[in-house]
């Protein structure tokens, strides 16, 4: 019983996963901000790096679920047999872990906040920079806080993500699953995208301040007297 209550906590990380990985909206190509190289490298992980991220996430997710089910009721031993045929072994079951709480906590919250991000700016939130039809400068909700808290959410999200399936205890690193043909490839593809991602954040910050103080001039100088810190409240 107690490895079933991992299916709600692994469904919740992938769930808020796929909705603060999906665009909420889309701009047209006229308010489209003229992009820099490293604009131009977020738009490709947003066109094609973006659905394989979630992908390979849900296919994750969804193995440690079948997995957990396969380990507590007889409906889907066969599960096992497949695995003992593929790798010569069975795929374990791991408990109820620390780092699985803590991902797990890291990586919704994050998410939660984050889409509280897309509330907040409604239309106005689009993955690429752009400025919209009657677009303003947004000082509510997590704006008046500080000037970049998705990409702050963003961070936290991921690393809980990362500490969920990552950590040593981990059902992706402890259950023999790896062993599967290919699994590790994409394992190792999705870190590195995640790691392109993260790297672009640092630079998108500073290109997103000079684009909305290039737009909105006195609008934006206002904003960032009144909320000086861009990611971290009293640090940065």
């Amino acid at each position: 019983m107690a490895s079933l209550i991992k299916v709600p906590l692994i469904l919740s990380s992938a769930i808020t996963q796929q909705v603060t990985f999906t665009p909420p909206n889309v701009p047209l190509s006229k308010e489209i901000i003229p992009q820099t190289f490293n604009e131009w490298v977020f738009t490709g992980l947003i066109i094609y790096g973006f659905p394989v991220v979630k992908a390979i996430y849900w296919a994750v997710s969804f193995a440690e679920i079948v997995t957990i089910v396969s380990h507590t009721t007889d409906s889907l031993s066969f599960i096992q047999a497949i695995a003992q045929h593929a790798v010569g072994h069975g795929i374990h079951d791991t408990p109820i872990t620390f780092p699985l709480i803590l991902g797990t906590t890291l990586a919704v919250v994050g998410g939660l906040i984050r889409w509280w991000c897309f509330r907040t700016l409604g239309r106005f939130f689009t993955f690429q920079l752009s400025v919209r039809k009657e677009h303003h400068i947004v000082t509510t909700g997590p704006y008046a806080v500080i000037r970049h808290p998705s990409y702050t959410s963003g961070i936290i999200q991921i690393t809980g993500m990362i500490i969920l399936h990552g950590s040593p205890t981990s059902w992706l690193r402890s259950s023999g699953v790896l062993d599967f043909f290919g699994l590790k490839l994409a394992v190792v593809a999705w870190l590195a995208l995640i790691t392109l991602l993260m790297i672009n954040i640092v630079f998108r910050v500073n290109e997103e301040d000079e684009a909305l103080k290039s737009a909105f001039r006195d609008e934006w100088t206002r904003w960032a007297k009144a909320v000086r810190y861009r990611l971290i409240p009293g640090v940065y």
